[in-house]
């Protein structure tokens, strides 16, 4: 192992800190998309079926509101994760340990 292969806290702090900015792309760009096809299978079950069955439109597109909201709990529960490691690995790197980035490994929630 080299020693350019080891973290060091600013290392950390700059991963910190681009994780978190995808992660909030990532969660906005979830929920913005899930809200425009929400917004796109409303209107076009309005203009298919006219306003007489605005009940349809409504239901078909918190189907897709619901499907959004499962995805961007999804995408937190997968960050936080992340976020919880790399907290972690700060923690064995407070306390004297050496760590070599090429041992280091993220998984998401569900590993």
């Amino acid at each position: 192992m080299e020693d350019s292969d080891i973290i060091k806290l600013d290392n950390l702090d700059r991963v910190r800190s681009i994780t978190g900015r995808t992660a909030r792309r990532v969660v906005a760009t979830a929920a913005l998309c899930w809200l425009a096809v929400a917004a796109v299978a409303a209107g076009l079950t309005y203009a298919l079926y006219g306003p007489e069955l605005v009940a349809i439109a409504t239901m078909c597109s918190g189907v897709f509101v619901v499907l959004g909201l499962f995805n961007v709990v999804h995408w937190v529960r997968h960050y936080k994760a992340i976020m919880r490691q790399l907290d972690d690995l700060e923690h064995r790197i407070n306390q004297g340990e050496i760590i070599y980035g090429s041992q280091v490994r993220f998984h998401s929630y569900r590993q």
